[in-house]
């Protein structure tokens, strides 16, 4: 009975480390390429990567001598950096972004809505006879 308990213990874990991860890729210094699915995992030069969930917002992935951060900022936009060997550092391009292309269109929905409401109050005023 103790050994299903764990078991259902660990599957909850595994799946909760998972939960906020989006779906992107992104290119580091040193040519390291970086893919995450929505959810999980995340790979490494295309390996999958070992992964440690610090809250919903804060990941570290590790492999092949790299250690990439991933967090997910308060308006949802990931940032991505990476640590390797040597002491080497710095920031990743997001190169594709789920997450931006739903924020890309919202804004530009509200954008498009904001330039209608403009062009209602924009108009001269006709003068009333």
């Amino acid at each position: 009975m103790k050994k299903v308990l764990l078991a259902i213990a660990l599957l909850a874990a595994t799946s909760a480390v998972h939960a906020a991860i989006p779906l992107l890729n992104a290119t580091c210094p040193g040519g390291i390429e970086v893919h995450a699915d929505q959810g999980g995992p995340i790979y490494i030069n295309g390996k999958e990567a070992t992964l440690k969930r610090f809250n919903d917002n804060a990941y570290e992935a590790r492999g092949g001598g790299v250690t990439i951060s991933l967090t997910i900022m308060p308006d949802g936009s990931p940032n991505v950096a990476y640590t390797g060997k040597g002491r080497a550092h710095g920031v990743c391009q997001i190169t594709s972004d789920a997450a931006a292309a739903s924020r890309a269109t919202s804004t530009g929905a509200n954008a498009a809505q904001n330039a209608e409401m403009m062009g209602v109050f924009a108009r001269p005023l006709e003068a009333v006879h």
